[in-house]
């Protein structure tokens, strides 16, 4: 099987280092995970155990096994083991007697080539996106202007923490703009593939 792109690499060299590709994927797409259970109504404890619980499931060598990347995205396949891992414990969560936390099964499901779209799963996508895209890119005065931006100050309040006119602001913040949006493509291209323009298409409203 051909995996078209880096994190289907990654996932495949499970065998062999299972510790770092579960730590990497972990760390790339924590956060929307999380996030995204949290709003399901789960408390702090049980949505950090379903977390390690899906990204248990991804890395799973057996579980990769079944998978076709060429059939979907990867954001939609871990928005598709999300929900499974989640509907899994609420249903467990209706058995008496039992430690919620300690009984979540990896069942077996059929997952969809296309998971049903998500508007507040992408959206937490997206911002996880941004805040590794900054965190790529270098920091001079146009990165902190745009950062700045994304925490809500205006463009008078920008000029004078940087002690920069609101022209040069602009004209940071615009350039810096460019620069996530192409850290941003990078990251996509990470695990979408061959679909880049596609996923950015379907993910753009968010940015």
């Amino acid at each position: 099987m051909n995996f078209p792109s880096s994190i289907w690499t990654t996932l495949r060299e499970i065998r062999k280092e299972p510790e770092r590709v579960k730590d990497e994927v972990v760390r790339r797409y924590h956060s929307p995970v999380y996030e995204f259970v949290r709003r399901q109504g789960l408390a702090h404890e049980d949505a950090e155990d379903l977390a390690q619980e899906i990204f248990v499931r991804i890395c799973s060598d057996g579980f990769l096994s079944k998978v076709d990347p060429k059939k979907g995205r990867f954001r939609s396949l871990l928005l598709a083991v999300t929900r499974n891992v989640v509907a899994s414990f609420r249903r467990k969560e209706l058995a008496p007697m039992r430690d919620r936390r300690k009984t979540v099964a990896l069942e077996a499901c059929d997952l969809p080539t296309e998971a049903e779209p998500d508007a507040e799963f992408d959206r937490l996508w997206v911002k996880n996106l941004m805040a590794q895209g900054m965190g790529r890119m270098r920091k001079d005065a146009a990165t902190s202007a745009l950062k700045l931006q994304l925490e809500g100050r205006s463009y008078q309040e920008i000029a004078g923490t940087l002690k920069k006119s609101e022209t040069e602001v602009t004209n940071y913040i615009h350039r810096a703009k460019k620069r996530l949006r192409a850290q941003i493509e990078t990251l996509i291209r990470d695990y979408s593939g061959e679909d880049l323009q596609e996923e950015v298409a379907s993910l753009v409203k968010y940015l």
